[in-house]
């Protein structure tokens, strides 16, 4: 293995480190130690890669955000768009629990750079499957469509007295019928 492969390597197993990592706990309770050794590196070579806890943060959400974004791109309906959305959280408990660690961690506690930027993309799909829907005001409308979603899955994800199965159904069909009002009240 060449030095430049050695570096890629040991940077890939700390971001793998981090997404693990921050997907398991709230961000305030990973340390750069705790990354380092999941990652089997020393803590002074995670500071060669990554400014702070916090960068190594955004990379593991860029990542993962960006798995995300790959699934959704082929689909530009938004019925499509919001089911294979909620099948990817659903399913996929990496990002899902990054999100809703961040989404409830205090504010004083949170990483104070935004993770706004890292769902732009996300953010852009949405975007153009409501611009038929909402010319106007499409980017508020989106928004609330994140929203909403996410609310879902946070309700409905692990609720204790539905089955799993149940509960992709409840998440799916409110979300089915949150659609159906947005298209008729427009």
């Amino acid at each position: 293995m060449t030095r430049e492969e050695k570096k890629k390597a040991n940077q890939q197993r700390m971001i793998d480190a981090a997404v693990h990592l921050f997907s398991k706990k709230p961000f305030t309770d990973v340390s750069m130690r705790d990354i380092a050794k999941y990652a089997e590196v020393s803590p002074a070579l995670i500071y060669k890669y990554f400014d702070d806890q916090q960068h190594l943060y955004m990379e593991a959400i860029k990542v993962e955000g960006q798995k995300l974004i790959g699934k959704l791109t082929p689909f530009h309906q938004l019925s499509e768009l919001v089911e294979q959305y909620i099948c990817y959280m659903f399913k996929d408990e990496v990002l899902f629990q990054m999100m809703v660690y961040f989404m409830l961690e205090a504010n004083e506690r949170r990483p104070t750079i935004p993770i706004h930027n890292e769902i732009a993309g996300l953010m852009k799909l949405f975007e153009s499957a409501l611009k038929p829907l909402f010319p106007v005001d499409t980017r508020r409308e989106a928004q609330l469509l994140f929203s909403t979603l996410n609310g879902l899955l946070i309700t409905y994800k692990n609720y204790s007295t539905l089955t799993t199965e149940q509960a992709l159904h409840r998440i799916n069909s409110l979300s089915k019928l949150y659609i159906s009002h947005l298209q008729t009240t427009n």
